[in-house]
């Protein structure tokens, strides 16, 4: 099995998962699409470890998402972790704030939402690579590689009713409080949810604010549709642009390499993930996408230092006022003058670059103040 690679338009990922359970395959399956990557790893035809650079997936996104710890206990865990070294989850259950078995069932969930949200991707390209599965430890997790192709065929059903129901994530929601039910507590994910969308925000929106994946947010969202207790509202949908698509890759990869070339790292990694996009095979415009973002993180990184705590220098009315995107409306309700720029990156559910860009743009259009 050793080199097996391709891309998911000519070899599905349920294919090349049912060929890794069938021959007890051990080594890593590695699936990439546009800047998103996602890596399991398998002992057997078993998954028992996942990686991705979506932080959604991340163990401490899924901790909080299902309630089990809050943002600042995630905070601290990750000061005992840069002091110890040590594991994330050895670190929650060292200290009591969660226990083994929740740690391990959490995993399991990792597991299964690292590699089933590649299941519905129509592009990308995936690689196989033969060795040693991680060191085990007592709070793995192992996920049988042929029970995910089954739950992968159910949520591929599940993915078309939802989409049906809530066709975009830029909607807001539409509740129906007399239809509540009276044992939904606020401390709940549903109650949570609930609140957030009388309170107006969107999908995308609630989905930031909960730290949850697509498939869990979509999943209770449909519930509670089901119950008469929440509709999406109506939105007028602006098609993409064709002007982007209309570049060959080839085009695009050249300009991101003369923009690398002249340090305009922006506009650099902006350019080469459009090439990306357009040809998700092309190795080129990944390793320019790679350099682009690196270099473009490092000079970032100077906002984290010295220590920064990021300060509104507007009204929560004047906020309103200006046009954001779902994540930079969560970054803003982060900032309360309390929190430090680099623990809000650390819990954010986005890239370090992601959030680093986006204060990056509020500080230079005066939003917030670094202090």
């Amino acid at each position: 099995m050793r080199g097996l690679m391709g891309s998911f338009s000519l070899m599905p990922l349920q294919d090349v998962a049912e060929l890794l359970a069938r021959h007890k395959i051990s080594g890593s399956l590695t699936c990439e699409r546009g800047t998103v990557r996602k890596t399991i790893h398998l002992r057997e035809g078993d998954a028992v470890g996942a990686a991705s650079n979506d932080p959604r997936e991340f163990l401490g996104q899924l901790l909080m998402n299902f309630g089990h710890i809050t943002e600042e206990q995630l905070t601290k865990a990750f000061q005992t972790q840069e002091e110890t070294k040590v594991r994330l989850g050895k670190v929650l259950v060292m200290v009591g704030l969660v226990q083994p078995e929740t740690i391990r069932q959490v995993l399991a969930i990792k597991i299964r939402e690292t590699i089933l949200d590649a299941f519905i991707w129509d592009s990308g390209v995936f690689h196989v690579d033969d060795g040693p599965a991680p060191h085990a430890d007592d709070l793995d997790a192992t996920v049988p590689m042929a029970d995910i192709v089954k739950e992968a065929e159910f949520r591929a059903t599940a993915w078309n009713a939802f989409r049906a129901q809530f066709p975009t994530g830029a909607a807001s929601l539409i509740i129906d409080e007399a239809r509540i039910p009276p044992a939904t507590r606020e401390d709940t994910v549903d109650g949570r949810l609930i609140m957030l969308a009388i309170e107006g925000k969107t999908i995308d929106e609630i989905g930031l604010a909960l730290h949850a994946t697509d498939f869990h947010l979509y999943q209770r969202l449909y519930a509670l549709a089901r119950q008469g207790v929440l509709s999406s509202a109506p939105i007028r949908v602006v098609p993409p642009g064709a002007a982007s698509e209309a570049m060959a890759a080839a085009e695009l990869l050249e300009q991101a390499r003369s923009l690398l070339a002249a340090e305009r790292h922006e506009e650099a990694e902006e350019k080469a993930a459009r090439a990306v996009d357009v040809a998700p095979g092309l190795e080129a415009a990944r390793a320019v996408l790679a350099d682009a973002q690196r270099a473009l993180l490092g000079r970032l990184r100077a906002l984290l230092e010295p220590t920064r705590v990021p300060v509104l220098r507007l009204s929560s009315h004047e906020v309103a006022l200006v046009r954001l995107s779902s994540p930079e409306k969560y970054l803003l309700s982060r900032c309360d003058g309390q929190r430090e720029l680099r623990r809000i990156a650390q819990v954010a559910p986005l890239s370090e670059l992601e959030v680093l860009k986006a204060f990056r743009k509020f500080v230079e259009a005066a939003i917030v103040e670094l202090r």
